[in-house]
């Protein structure tokens, strides 16, 4: 979208959630334990990223979707449509020419936004390692 002389870049993302899992304990059932699925999609998400030119390049993202469940979620009074919010802050690091390791932390948070009749919502926190080439 934007290049920032000697600052990096800015770029539009989305990202397509073709299956999401969960397993948590569910409140309105004295935190019993249940799996709930689901699939969705981030249309719209910011991405800086310093110029390739180093071996270290350090990234930022922010995005926000929507999540369709197989059913109410993650209480029997919430919605089966939720809403989702990431940050996201990492490094890629290039090995050589083929390979590129990228390692970060992601804040995600996902919730029904008050549009059911509960939104007790869920904040997640990751810590990622990933391995491409090119």
């Amino acid at each position: 979208m934007k290049k920032f002389h000697g600052e990096g870049n800015v770029y539009y993302t989305t990202d397509l959630i073709p299956y999401v899992h969960f397993d948590y304990p569910k409140r309105d059932e004295n935190d019993r334990r249940v799996s709930r699925n689901g699939f969705g999609v981030s249309p719209v998400g910011f991405m800086w990223k310093e110029d390739e030119l180093d071996t270290v390049v350090p990234f930022a993202q922010i995005s926000g979707g929507l999540i369709y469940m197989e059913s109410e979620f993650p209480t029997d009074l919430s919605r089966k449509l939720n809403f989702t919010f990431d940050i996201t802050v990492g490094t890629d690091i290039k090995v050589g020419s083929i390979f590129e390791f990228s390692l970060g932390y992601k804040f995600h948070h996902i919730s029904n936004a008050e549009t059911g009749k509960h939104n007790p919502g869920l904040d997640s926190n990751f810590l990622f390692l990933s391995i491409s080439t090119q």
